[in-house]
């Protein structure tokens, strides 16, 4: 991280991602993309761009952080993926309504806004709301249905685990 800011000399960036106006449902439901880092790469033709050092993107309720970030949009600048490294990546989201907040990290993580929406965690992951909590090789979380998919390791070694408690009734 220290080497980035030597190399970069920018100090924090932030960028309000011109390359990405979203359609008006896209706007109205996420609004803009936002990023941070100590150093970018952009190249508007082929809709890739490229963040490293302390990088956090927003996206509506949904924040995403790691050390490195490539950013991948479609010929209409809308988001289509994320991808990101970190010690660890993170992700969190407020689902909507009075649903609490879904949280999320590995070492490697992808982010794809749509068909459907989803958090991909690479490399063993753990994905958590409140106390309730997925540990695996590789964890699906579809926001829309707020449903997980997990998988242990190819080694079979590492077996998923899950935590789940039950609900508690308010005021008791």
């Amino acid at each position: 991280m220290t080497r980035l800011r030597e190399l970069g000399g920018l100090g924090t960036l932030a960028l309000a991602l011109l390359l990405l106006p979203a359609t008006p449902a896209t706007a109205q439901e996420q609004g803009p993309v936002r990023l941070s880092a100590d150093r970018a790469e952009v190249d508007n033709r082929s809709g890739t761009s490229v963040y490293r050092g302390d990088v956090v993107l927003t996206r509506g309720p949904a924040r995403i952080t790691g050390e490195v970030m490539w950013v991948y949009t479609n010929e209409q600048r809308e988001l289509e993926r994320v991808e990101v490294e970190g010690e660890p990546a993170t992700y969190r989201q407020q689902p909507e309504g009075d649903g609490q907040l879904v949280e999320a990290e590995a070492p490697r993580m992808e982010y794809y806004a749509s068909g459907p929406e989803r958090v991909l965690l690479l490399q063993g992951g753990r994905l958590w709301q409140g106390e309730n909590q997925v540990r695996g090789e590789t964890i699906t979380y579809f926001v829309a249905d707020e449903r997980v998919e997990a998988e242990r390791g190819a080694d079979g070694d590492d077996r998923i685990e899950v935590t789940v408690f039950p609900e508690r009734e308010e005021g008791g």
